[in-house]
């Protein structure tokens, strides 16, 4: 993700997930350093003129999010001045995921497309067969067309770039027609309280519409059941009913969100979790996904289905954003943001 304000192509957990002040009406399009330089700089807003004070709880998150991202240290080489050149294949690369985990590789274009796999295994713990590596907005496969292995060089990976990992949850068969999303949560400390299920819906980069408690149908694919507490266990929930086979022509995507309505941030919400079964069988999941890593952020963009060689598959997200269901717009400029990198 790039920063509107210095240029530079960033990994998505050196954004804020909300903008510095909630009076801000815009989505936070500047990085953690940005927004903290601009903000010591002029005392406000780097895309706004909202003002912000030092004592501003939403600046010292952002402090505190850059210092545990980047602590004090000695550096053991001097950076390049810019417009220096980097020998081809030489350098480092990002794994980026959408949740924030990232991971760096020494770049060898000999590498294979395998060998980082495994690697990426190991230090993001997404199985082999569960992942997709995205780089330029195009998936890096294992073996090229012409059938031979394929390595970094054969897709011309340059140093100091990212490439995104994503976390495929499961691939449809094409005979697979009604199905259930249950989006639910824990209720926090407090007791029973809501967050709300949306699904953000696109026609490619466009936003098209949306299925929420006050949007309960979108014809003539899809239901949202409104809320369902559950008091005894302490969760609750929102169906999204889905027939598959009726979706327009047009739609590319579905992105399923959690966002909160009355609480500042979704932090207070334990296990914000996806199960997606096939309506005639609920006690057989097809797939399910819990997000563990809960920030300050508003809302958190939980998985999405999109159509891939033919299949509808659904995908792992756990994308921090600003905006809840008063007002989309941060959470379709978030979204617009993962579309945008090829996901």
């Amino acid at each position: 993700m790039k920063c509107r304000n210095c240029g530079v192509q960033k990994l998505s957990n050196e954004f804020p997930p909300w903008t510095i002040m909630e009076e801000c009406k815009h989505a936070p399009l500047h990085c953690l350093r940005c927004v903290v330089s601009h903000v010591e700089e002029h005392g406000e807003c780097s895309q706004c003129d909202v003002e912000v004070g030092p004592d501003s709880i939403r600046l010292k998150r952002c402090h505190s999010q850059l210092e545990a991202m980047f602590p004090e240290c000695k550096l053991n080489y001097v950076p390049k001045a810019e417009g220096a050149s980097t020998p081809s294949g030489k350098g480092f690369i990002s794994l980026a995921m959408l949740n924030g985990d990232s991971a760096s590789v020494q770049l060898n274009s000999a590498m294979t497309v395998s060998t980082l796999k495994a690697y990426v295994k190991s230090k993001l713990q997404v199985p082999l067969e569960n992942q997709q590596l995205i780089y330029n907005g195009t998936e890096i496969k294992e073996v090229t067309d012409m059938k031979a292995t394929a390595n970094l060089g054969y897709y011309q990976v340059q140093p100091n770039s990212t490439i995104h990992v994503r976390r495929l949850l499961y691939s449809a068969p094409k005979d697979l027609d009604k199905v259930v999303f249950d989006l639910y949560w824990g209720y926090p400390h407090h007791g029973c309280d809501y967050l709300d299920a949306s699904v953000l819906i696109f026609e490619g980069y466009k936003y098209v519409g949306v299925l929420d408690w006050q949007h309960l149908s979108f014809p003539p694919a899809m239901q949202h059941s409104g809320d369902l507490m559950d008091d005894f266990n302490c969760t609750g929930h929102h169906l999204i009913n889905v027939d598959l086979h009726k979706i327009p022509a047009n739609i590319t995507h579905f992105f399923f969100t959690l966002s909160a309505w009355n609480s500042p941030t979704v932090s207070s919400y334990p296990n914000p979790s996806l199960r997606f079964y096939k309506q005639s069988e609920p006690g057989k999941m097809l797939c399910e996904d819990t997000i563990t890593k809960l920030n300050y952020s508003q809302a958190i963009v939980m998985a999405w289905m999109t159509k891939q060689g033919g299949h509808w598959c659904v995908f792992s997200a756990g994308k921090p954003s600003a905006g809840n269901a008063k007002n989309y717009s941060c959470l379709v400029s978030t979204i617009q943001g993962i579309i945008s990198n090829g996901l």
